[in-house]
């Protein structure tokens, strides 16, 4: 994904670009929550937060634009 998401879409997890990442959210789909632009992971405003999506469930997980489709 090129560019950011919506709040409100509906997106899905379509590759993992940090080692650290949780590899059961690779293929699932959520929605968009929220953008973080201050946890401390190099995100830079406007065009580069993390993207807080939620999952069926209720749990929530953030991923880089270029994670989500």
């Amino acid at each position: 994904m090129g560019k950011l998401p919506k709040i409100g879409q509906k997106v899905k997890v379509t590759a993992l670009t940090d080692e650290t990442a949780d590899k059961n959210y690779l293929g699932k789909s959520g929605i968009v929550k929220y953008f973080d632009y201050d946890c401390g992971c190099g995100q830079s405003y406007p065009n580069d937060p993390m993207i807080g999506v939620r999952f069926e469930g209720g749990q929530v997980e953030e991923f880089w634009k270029e994670e989500i489709n």
